[in-house]
C-alpha cells in the first residue's frame, strides 16, 4: 500500500475535523450539564413550594383557631378538641395544638383550686425547670402567668406539660412577649421536645371581651396564646422520595425574632466519586420563603455525576461521534492516498514515456525538449553547445557470443559511465541499439566537445563486470557544433554521424568533430 504523504492541507483537514468532533463532543456535554442544570431548579423549587405550603397552612390554621377561640364558650372543651382534631387529621404536618390562659398571680391559687375540683383532680402551675431538670430562668416582675390548659392531642407523654408556666420556658419567654405586642404570628426558636425530636412553636395572643357570666369553668378566660407545635421533620418535604431527588443535599433554617437562623431539617446526598468532583460541577442555589411569620431558607446542592450523563441516549450520540471521528479521516486519509497513487501513476507513466526502459535514460522525446531549449538559450544568449553521437564498438559480437542479457548489462554499465563524466546541465540518451546521443551546453568551441569526448573513452575503456565475467569495449564518438556545423536537430545530427563514422573508419575507440578533424 502507498504510504500517504503529510500534506499540509491533509494535516490542516484532520486537525479541523478533529476540532469540530470535539466541539461537538463539548457541545453534548455542555447540553447535558444544562439540561440536569434546569432539572436541578426544577426540583428545588417544587421542594421548595412545599415547605411554603406547609408555612402557609401553619399560618391559615393558627388564625382559623385563634377565630374559634374568640368565639367559642369560654368552658366548651370538647368543641375545641373537635376543632383541634379536623386540623391536625387534615394537616398531619402540625403535630400539637395548644392553648395557654392569661392568670393574674393574685388568682393562681383560687384557679389552680377551681381546675383541680372541676377539671383535673392533680392539676398544678409548674415551672419549666421541674419537668426538664434544666437550669430556671428569672422572667422578671410579672402581674400574670401563662399555664397550658388544652392540648391536642393529649398524648400520654406529654401530661406533664399541663400546668407549664409558658414566662418559665427559656425558648419561649421572648416570643411570647413578642406576642403579646402583636396581633400577628411570632415564630419561636428550634427546640428539643420534652417527649423527643425537635420541634418549634408558631404562636399567637387571642383577646376576647370580659363577660360578666361564666360557665361553671371559666377555663379559657379573656386573654389565651395560641399555639401550634410543628415538628421539625414534618415539614420535611414529600416529594423528596423520588429517587432523583435523593441525589440532592438539602437543608433548611427557619429564623425567628427571638434568636438566628435554625436549622429545621437537612438531607445529605450520595457521596460523589473523585472523578465526578473533579471533572463534572456542581450546582447550588440559596431560595427563601417568603412566609410573613416563619421566613425560611432552604439551601440546595447537587453533585453532577458521571452516571447522569451517560445514559443511553447520550452513549449513542457519543458513539456515532467517535465512528465519525474514525471514519471521516480514515476516508479523508485513503482519497489523499489515491490522489498521490495517480499522481506516482502519472509520474511513472510521464516517465516512461520519456525515458529508455533499459537504461532509465532520456530517450529521443526527451532529448528533442532538451535540445530545443539548449537552442533557445543559444538564441537568447548566444551559448553554442555541441551533439556528440556515440556508437559501441563491435557491441554485435558481444551479444553474438554472450547472449542479449549481457548485452544489455554493457548498455546499462555504458549508459551510467556516460551520466558519470557528464555535468548536471548536459543530457545523455540511448538514440537505438547501441548508439547514444549526448547534448553539451554552454561550451566555448570544439575542443572543449572533444575533451569531454576523450573523457568519455576513458571511461569506456575500463573493465566492465557482467555475467559472462569482465569484458572490455570501446566506443567511437562524432561530435557537431551548433552553429558551425547546423542549427536544426537534424543537419547537427547528420554531421555528428558523419564524425562518428569518421571515427569508425580511422580504426574505432577514436573522437572526430564533423569536418574539423579529417583524419
Amino acid at each position: 500500500m502507498t504510504q500517504v504523504r503529510l500534506r499540509p492541507t491533509l494535516i490542516i483537514l484532520l486537525v479541523a475535523w478533529l476540532g469540530v468532533i470535539t466541539f461537538a463532543m463539548l457541545m453534548l456535554m455542555s447540553a447535558q450539564i444544562s439540561r440536569w442544570e434546569r432539572r436541578f431548579d426544577d426540583d428545588a423549587r417544587l421542594l421548595v413550594s412545599e415547605v411554603k405550603n406547609k408555612l402557609d397552612t401553619n399560618e391559615a390554621v393558627l388564625a382559623g383557631f385563634s377565630a374559634f377561640l374568640q368565639a367559642v364558650d369560654r368552658g366548651d372543651t370538647e368543641s375545641a378538641e373537635r376543632y383541634a382534631a379536623t386540623a391536625t387529621a387534615t394537616y398531619p404536618h402540625i403535630y400539637m395544638i395548644e392553648v395557654a390562659r392569661r392568670v393574674a398571680l393574685s388568682e393562681q391559687a383560687a384557679f389552680e383550686a377551681s381546675l383541680r375540683k372541676k377539671w383535673r383532680s392533680g392539676f398544678r402551675m409548674k415551672n419549666f425547670s421541674e419537668i426538664t431538670r434544666r437550669p430556671a430562668i428569672n422572667p422578671g416582675p410579672i402581674s400574670h402567668t401563662w399555664p397550658i390548659l388544652f392540648m391536642y392531642p393529649s398524648l400520654p407523654d406529654t401530661q406533664a406539660i399541663y400546668g407549664l408556666r409558658l414566662e418559665t420556658v427559656d425558648y419561649l419567654s421572648h416570643s411570647l412577649g413578642l406576642a403579646h405586642n402583636s396581633n400577628k404570628p411570632v415564630v419561636s426558636p428550634v427546640f428539643d421536645m420534652y417527649e423527643g425530636g425537635s420541634a418549634y412553636i408558631l404562636l399567637r395572643e387571642v383577646t376576647r371581651p370580659a363577660r360578666t357570666t361564666s360557665s361553671d369553668l371559666n377555663f379559657f378566660g379573656s386573654t389565651m396564646t395560641a399555639m401550634l407545635v410543628i415538628k421539625a421533620q414534618s415539614l420535611f418535604p414529600s416529594q423528596n422520595k423520588e429517587a432523583d431527588l435523593q441525589k440532592i443535599s438539602f437543608s433548611a433554617y427557619i429564623a425567628s425574632a427571638a434568636s438566628s437562623e435554625s436549622l429545621l431539617f437537612e438531607q445529605k446526598a450520595t457521596q460523589a466519586g473523585e472523578l465526578d468532583s473533579l471533572f463534572l460541577p456542581s450546582f447550588k442555589r440559596r431560595l427563601s420563603i417568603d412566609n410573613a411569620s416563619q421566613p425560611t431558607l432552604m439551601i440546595f446542592n447537587r453533585q453532577l455525576l458521571w452516571s447522569d450523563l451517560i445514559t443511553q441516549e447520550t452513549v449513542s450520540l457519543l458513539a456515532f461521534l467517535a465512528c465519525a471521528l474514525c471514519l471521516v479521516p480514515w476516508l479523508t486519509i485513503r482519497h489523499y492516498g489515491a490522489l498521490d497513487r495517480a499522481t506516482i501513476e502519472h509520474e511513472r507513466s510521464a516517465y516512461l514515456a520519456t525515458h529508455d526502459l533499459l537504461t532509465d535514460l532520456p530517450n529521443r522525446f526527451l532529448f528533442l525538449d532538451r535540445f530545443e531549449q539548449a537552442f533557445q538559450n543559444w538564441q537568447r544568449n548566444g551559448n553554442s553547445f555541441a551533439l556528440l553521437l556515440i556508437d559501441l564498438d563491435h557491441f554485435k559480437d558481444v551479444n553474438d557470443h554472450h547472449g542479449h542479457e549481457v548485452g544489455d548489462q554493457v548498455l546499462i554499465a555504458a549508459g551510467k559511465r556516460m551520466s558519470q563524466e557528464l555535468r548536471a546541465c548536459d543530457t545523455v540518451a540511448r538514440h537505438g541499439g547501441d548508439e547514444f546521443v549526448i547534448l553539451l551546453v554552454n561550451i566555448l568551441n570544439a575542443e572543449d566537445a572533444r575533451k569531454v569526448g576523450e573523457k568519455l573513452l576513458a571511461s569506456m575503456s575500463e573493465p566492465m563486470e557482467t555475467s559472462a565475467g569482465v569484458l572490455r569495449i570501446s566506443c567511437s564518438i562524432g561530435i557537431s557544433i551548433c552553429p558551425t556545423h547546423g542549427e536544426t536537430m537534424d543537419t547537427l545530427r547528420k554531421h555528428a554521424d558523419q564524425a562518428m563514422y569518421c571515427s569508425k573508419a580511422l580504426g574505432r575507440n577514436t573522437v572526430s568533430v564533423h569536418a574539423m578533424d579529417p583524419g
